[in-house]
């Protein structure tokens, strides 16, 4: 079995526009933190960390799940964030508007995870 699982970085105005989608379906989570740390938990409850995907085969125990734990992906966060920094500005001059770019989504932009907890709904055609 496997949940449906986007992981992205999104503009604050695209963050929102997602945060009002995920409150509109009971069925999605919605995590989203910043460079300085700011935090967004939509359709959330305490704790939080789910299963992703999983196996169930007869006669056998529960394949090897991938998991979704929140306060991994605040770690996690940290790391992508950082390698804003340290591999993609080093890639251009630090007056250039790919620098300008590159410096504005790290320091603007989330880190946004959506999790889809119906995955027994089929997908529509």
């Amino acid at each position: 079995y496997q949940k449906a699982y986007v992981e992205c970085f999104a503009s604050p105005e695209k963050t929102n526009k997602l945060t009002r989608m995920v409150t509109d379906h009971a069925s999605l989570n919605l995590y989203a933190v910043n460079k300085s740390g700011q935090e967004l938990r939509v359709g959330v409850e305490t704790g939080g960390v789910t299963a992703l995907t999983w196996g169930a085969f007869p006669n056998r125990e529960i394949l090897q799940p991938t998991i979704f734990d929140p306060e991994t992906f605040l770690v996690w966060a940290e790391e992508a964030f950082s390698l804003w920094s340290s591999m993609w500005l080093n890639l251009y001059d630090f007056e250039s508007q790919s620098y300008s770019l590159v410096e504005s989504i790290r320091d603007n932009y989330f880190l946004v995870a959506i999790i889809d907890n119906d995955f027994t709904k089929m997908p529509e055609e």
